[in-house]
């Protein structure tokens, strides 16, 4: 004996599609993560077709980046002088 199964029914949602995480609610979909912005740098970047060397020392500068800056960080809370602080080591 087959039974039959019945689909349930899926609410449909309704609106404009937004990059990155499911997570993020509507009020914080303009933030990014330091992550979130280097990703889409380096997306970027492997789209120009830079070499292999030069897409590793990307990620070899950033790790010391997140290294100096010990917390992960976002758009809004990233300043010049974090970077320039960096930049003078």
């Amino acid at each position: 004996m087959q039974t039959k199964v019945i689909p349930k029914k899926v609410k449909l949602k309704l609106g404009k599609i937004r990059d990155g995480s499911k997570k993020k609610s509507e009020t914080d979909s303009n933030i990014l993560t330091l992550d979130e912005m280097f990703d889409k740098f380096m997306t970027a970047k492997k789209t120009e077709g830079l070499a292999p060397r030069t897409l590793e020392e990307y990620y070899n500068n950033y790790a010391y980046l997140k290294e100096f800056l010990g917390e992960e960080m976002t758009n809004e809370n990233v300043t010049a002088e974090e970077f320039q602080g960096y930049i003078g080591l």
